[in-house]
């Protein structure tokens, strides 16, 4: 992107988006334990809460439909069994990017390693596919997903991707554990906050050092939990859904009801100057109207 000013030629700008994924995580434990990282992105931006009804409410199926934009029943993944058959049909958002633009440079580093059979499906897949060894002695998979958060840390200063997808998973673990309603979940949510942190503070350090890139963070989950633990139906505590939107083209404070997960790569495409697909579901966040202020409660 080139702006000018008066005439005048200005620098050209480079937009980069990091995708930050938080496996079973919902927003109103986020609330409840008042996550400061998570609570100030969203402040700093748009909040959208909603529901996905009737999407398949499991992992497999809602990081596919994140990375596609388009729903289970088109890219038809049931569950957490898949192989990357169904990215041809429907690319991923890396996939679709290269396409575009062969010198983009795409990262996909997880917790979960299903993620990978995503990220490297496809024709060009994306540039760096990793999946994080798991820690040992890690039965919360805390220390595994502090790894993560460090290696996209070290994406982020030395790389400064196009754009990074990030999965951390500790969240969805105590929610089988324990239940979404116990001690032990919501100190999952504390810890994933404060890595979320660690990924806004090194976005925003990097953005500071390099004026020329326009960075945008974006946040969603896959699913929620029922209180004593689980998911895969369609009771309102399953279906719950999130996305947090800051960057430069979102307006601080806007709340609404609008989007849910399957608008994030409508939303990384247009960000990156990228054609959507006909075949999207979802649609980009980027809106040239103010949001509505119907927060979901």
């Amino acid at each position: 992107m080139t702006w000018t000013v008066g005439g005048a030629h200005a620098d050209t700008r480079v937009d980069k988006v990091v995708v930050i994924g938080l496996d079973g995580l919902m927003y109103d434990k986020v609330l409840k334990v008042q996550a400061p990282n998570l609570l100030r992105l969203s402040a700093e931006g748009l909040l959208s809460r909603s529901s996905i009804a009737p999407h398949i409410t499991i992992s497999g199926p809602s990081w596919a439909t994140v990375l596609t934009g388009v729903w289970d029943r088109k890219h038809g993944i049931k569950d957490n069994n898949f192989t990357a058959a169904p990215f041809a049909k429907y690319p991923t958002v890396f996939t679709q990017l290269e396409r575009a633009d062969p010198a983009r440079k795409t990262h996909s580093i997880a917790t979960w390693d299903q993620i990978a059979t995503m990220a490297g499906s496809g024709n060009p897949r994306a540039d760096v596919v990793v999946s994080t060894a798991p820690v040992p002695n890690d039965p919360d998979e805390s220390k595994t997903d502090a790894a993560t958060t460090t290696a996209v840390v070290g994406a982020i200063e030395k790389f400064a991707p196009d754009l990074l997808f990030t999965h951390l998973d500790q969240v969805d673990h105590a929610g089988h554990s324990d239940g979404a309603v116990s001690g032990e979940y919501l100190d999952a949510v504390r810890r994933i906050d404060e890595q979320v942190g660690r990924i806004a503070a090194a976005v925003d350090a990097r953005a500071a050092a390099n004026p020329a890139e326009r960075w945008t963070i974006l946040v969603t989950a896959d699913h929620g939990h029922l209180p004593k633990g689980g998911h895969g139906g369609q009771s309102p505590d399953e279906t719950t859904n999130f996305v947090i939107a800051r960057g430069p083209d979102f307006t601080a404070g806007d709340t609404t009801s609008r989007y849910t997960l399957v608008d994030i790569t409508p939303t990384v495409v247009d960000l990156l100057h990228v054609a959507p697909s006909p075949d999207f579901d979802g649609r980009s966040m980027i809106t040239r109207e103010p949001a509505d202020s119907a927060t979901i409660r």
